[in-house]
């Protein structure tokens, strides 16, 4: 496979997890917009990983881990504070007892976790010719 096959397989699955986010957003279950968007930022990163290192990226799901793999490339401060913002919907959305607060997940917070997604996702594709 090579380079540019390899980003856009990342690409196509970041695109098929916000695609998921905003269906789920019209289904409102938001747990699932939260699982999703996270998604999406996770599979953008490791696409842009794959294009500058040229090496697989790590099978984690720790966005700021995944950022720290990106240190030549400092987003602005508002796509940091958006990956800190879904980092930890992966865990939260599929385990039990660690959001146990599902009033957390209502309608405003899955409106902003669109936002958030949506920011990453373009600060990643303005990173790639």
């Amino acid at each position: 496979m090579t380079r540019e096959t390899d980003v856009g397989a990342w690409l196509e699955f970041a695109e098929a997890d916000r695609r998921s986010a905003r269906h789920a957003m019209q289904a409102a279950d938001y747990r699932d917009v939260a699982f999703h968007c996270q998604q999406a930022a996770e599979k953008a990163l490791k696409a842009l990983i794959v294009y500058h290192t040229t090496e697989r990226p790590p099978y984690i799901h720790n966005l700021r881990e995944l950022l720290s793999l990106l240190s030549d490339f400092a987003p602005p401060s508002p796509v940091v504070e958006a990956i800190l913002a879904l980092n930890p919907h992966y865990r939260a959305t599929r385990y039990p007892g660690i959001a146990d607060d599902l009033d957390f997940y209502g309608v405003e917070n899955a409106e902003r976790l669109l936002e958030q997604m949506e920011l990453v996702s373009k600060w990643v594709l303005d990173q790639l010719p």
